[in-house]
């Protein structure tokens, strides 16, 4: 049985997943307190909903690019190094194509978000105002989170997993410095400030990683060559995907705006406890999982690529579950130990303790589905990606809609566990049916 357990753990995929997973705990460890601190230092009022509704629209935003090309330059530049390409030309296409878009983009939603939100929320003129101005101060993140989210594929690749891991923990710590330091003068805007600042020193860091590791030159460029072609029109539907899967938290607070002052912040403070146990699970297995399962599709074949899947799903779908169910037993004393203390109003952890219940019941689906997505960005096979997300969006605003009148925030948070149900299902059965046409040939 220890000879089992020391050739398990020998394998190169898990010794990169085990010591990803520490360190990117060490590193998002850090980045779990602000919500703690923000919680004790401001507690639940207008301006925290303000702050995490406009927070929320930039981390959609964002979500819409970073994510995807994090995840998508680890097989294109897999395939790259098998056939000897310029890698450091291509990452500097990305980069420099990308950016100059982003921030056109970025310019034209501060334009028009203004009137959309005074639609389609319920804030008053002074919350609405504090949003936009929010919005205003954070919208450079949605480019520097796509620049260190491209340095961090690229670490990937290489089985660099440590540096993307660890420097999450640099921006926590930049965010609380500032708002304890500046928590009095400027109030909400002083988290907005920390996550600007921190964010560029964890670009700066990540380029001068990359600069002494990568075994090519970064090489800044406008060009579009067919290879960089191929690679924005390949991954244009993961990016849809994104856009439809990054509205659903959009959606949500929208829709917990519906519900009353602090409604927007009990959904945010359960959604942060249960992104703990969701990053815990996927931090450290994704990158890894995504960088070798690459390299091996690309050496021997889509068969490799079936057993590694399923063989993925069965362990972390045990773990999952281990973990999902001893966090609702213990949910009571855990709510209390996170949020129990300064301006947090007690009467309030009820409600984000329940409201985290509802959440961790689709913790399970949402990691395996997850599984599922990296190997469909494996084969490119991101228009599944973007049908399923499109789904997920309607899903989302008829279970919202439904179960909000019965359960009011709560119900919310049980949409998004019926939705990763959905999810898992469904890319299950089309990735089946792929396997299927494999063998037939």
């Amino acid at each position: 049985m220890i000879n089992k357990i020391s050739n398990f753990y020998t394998r190169p995929l898990v010794q990169d997943t085990v010591k990803t997973t520490i360190w990117s705990t060490a590193g998002k460890a850090v980045g779990f307190l602000i919500p703690f601190f923000i919680a004790a230092w401001f507690g639940v009022s207008k301006e925290t909903d303000a702050f995490f509704f406009a927070y929320g629209l930039i981390l959609f935003f964002s979500a819409i690019f970073a994510p995807v090309v994090e995840n998508a330059v680890v097989p294109y530049i897999a395939e790259a190094r098998t056939k000897d390409e310029d890698i450091g030309k291509f990452v500097g296409n990305i980069l420099s194509v990308s950016s100059i878009g982003l921030i056109v983009l970025a310019g034209i939603i501060l334009l028009i978000i203004k009137p959309v939100l005074s639609v389609v929320t319920r804030f008053n003129a002074e919350g609405l105002n504090l949003v936009y101005r929010i919005l205003l101060m954070t919208s450079p993140l949605v480019v520097l989170l796509f620049l260190t989210s491209i340095l961090a594929g690229t670490l990937n690749t290489y089985k660099k997993f440590i540096f993307p891991a660890v420097t999450p923990a640099l921006r926590a710590v930049v965010v609380l410095i500032c708002v304890f330091t500046f928590k009095e003068r400027l109030g909400v805007y002083a988290i907005a400030l920390g996550y600007l600042i921190g964010e560029v020193a964890r670009l700066i860091v990540l380029l001068l990683v990359v600069k002494r590791i990568a075994d090519f030159k970064l090489k800044l460029s406008m060009e579009l060559p067919s290879r960089i072609r191929e690679f924005f029109k390949t991954n244009s539907y993961q990016v849809i995907g994104m856009s439809a899967v990054g509205l659903n938290p959009i959606i949500d607070r929208v829709m917990a705006s519906w519900l009353g002052e602090g409604s927007v912040s009990v959904l945010y403070y359960a959604d942060r406890l249960y992104m703990i146990p969701v990053s815990f699970m996927c931090a450290g297995l994704f990158p890894v999982i995504l960088s070798h399962w690459s390299g091996r599709y690309y050496e021997l074949g889509f068969q490799r690529l079936n057993k590694d899947v399923n063989k993925t799903l069965k362990i972390v779908g045990f773990v999952s579950l281990t973990i999902m169910v001893s966090l609702i037993f213990f949910h009571q004393p855990l709510v209390r130990l996170a949020f129990g203390r300064g301006a947090f109003a007690q009467e309030k952890l009820l409600e984000v303790g329940w409201a985290w219940i509802c959440y961790l019941l689709g913790f399970s689906f949402y990691v395996m589905w997850a599984i599922y997505a990296r190997a469909y960005l494996i084969l490119k096979k991101t228009k599944v990606l973007m049908r399923c997300a499109i789904y997920l969006v309607l899903l989302n605003i008829f279970f919202n809609y439904v179960l909000m009148k019965y359960f009011k925030v709560y119900g919310i948070a049980l949409s998004t566990s019926i939705v990763a149900m959905f999810a898992f299902f469904y890319l299950k059965n089309t990735f089946s049916k792929i396997v299927l046409q494999k063998n037939e040939f």
